[in-house]
């Protein structure tokens, strides 16, 4: 039986790293977060949102999913008012028949949903059986809740040679675009950001893909991942992404510029957009979604417990800023 969990929304002036001011101490054309609110405390990696609209007798509804907690492969969570949340069910109870064993349920990662026709689509990374490599799978369901099932039979994105393909985000610009990380950090290769339209039914991608960024400042520490894309209200897009190992306190997320969702893009600074505070470490998993009443939020998630000789090991709380500024 789902258990409610009601969560009392702190609102945490400057909470988190830089959120509220933009990289280097400058505001100028860069987008802007306002107060951090800590919204779900459980053990909830790379945090994804989706609205579900609501019907005159009905309120719209929240569904949050995220990166694998066992018992669930994808646990999600849902809520009338980004307030108060009740734990749903497993999306993917069922991985799809291409994918590899996972008996500790450690490698279904980085959900991303979408409302596609009739249909919801969820995309998230799932170790493929035959490269044993990290690959892409698009997801069905009558229900935003899932359960999810694969109607493709293979995965929808998988760059073996590239150390596979993990992180996916839903871009709706002209038309949908599906961006994503190369994982050339499980193997010795460099990493790339990168975007590919989707076809129409969300279960294909088409054209050639499009290189985003690479990892080429120091913070990072070689490894950039969790892309996610917002207009800029000035032309163009800025890319957020996350840097560096996600148990470590360097993690953070970074900001780049991408005159189209095509890029390249290039990095907006030196530093991180938003780093580690007293109030949450390691800001990572960034994703942005929409509200009813309009509002632009970042969803992401921060460890909200000191590290042990180095590393976090639990657990992976959600915070939620509003965008008071796109830049």
């Amino acid at each position: 039986m789902p258990r409610p969990i009601a969560i009392a929304v702190a609102a945490l002036a400057a909470a988190v790293g830089l959120a509220g001011c933009s990289p280097g101490g400058g505001s100028a054309g860069l987008p802007r977060l306002g107060l951090v609110r800590a919204v779900y405390p459980g053990d909830f990696g790379d945090p994804f949102v989706l609205p579900v609209s609501g019907t005159a007798t009905r309120a719209t509804e929240y569904v949050l999913f995220g990166t694998d907690d066992p018992p669930d492969h994808i646990p999600t969570a849902t809520s009338t008012d980004l307030v108060h949340w009740t734990h749903g069910p497993d999306a993917v109870p069922v991985p799809p028949a291409w994918a590899a064993p996972d008996p500790d349920l450690d490698h279904f990662w980085a959900p991303a949903a979408a409302r596609i026709g009739g249909s919801f689509l969820l995309y998230i990374s799932v170790p493929d059986q035959t490269s044993q490599r990290q690959c892409i799978a698009a997801l069905r369901s009558a229900d935003a809740l899932g359960p999810f099932s694969d109607p493709r039979g293979s995965p929808l994105v998988c760059q073996p040679g590239g150390g596979g393909s993990i992180d996916p985000s839903v871009v709706a610009g002209d038309g949908l675009h599906l961006i994503w990380k190369s994982d050339g950090n499980c193997c010795g290769q460099p990493p790339f950001l990168w975007e590919q339209d989707l076809a129409p039914d969300g279960l294909s991608l088409v054209g050639r893909p499009h290189e985003l960024l690479m990892a080429d400042r120091p913070w990072q520490a070689g490894i950039v991942e969790n892309p996610a894309m917002v207009r800029s209200r000035r032309g163009g897009w800025w890319l957020f992404y996350s840097g560096n190992q996600f148990d470590v306190a360097a993690y953070g997320t970074g900001l780049a510029y991408c005159p189209s969702l095509n890029g390249p893009c290039r990095e907006t600074s030196s530093l991180r957009f938003l780093s580690a505070s007293a109030a949450g470490f390691s800001p990572g998993g960034l994703d942005v979604f929409r509200a009813a009443d309009g509002r632009l939020w970042a969803a992401y998630a921060v460890w909200n417990r000191p590290s042990r000789q180095g590393r976090f090991y639990c657990c992976r709380s959600v915070v939620f800023a509003p965008f008071a500024s796109t830049g």
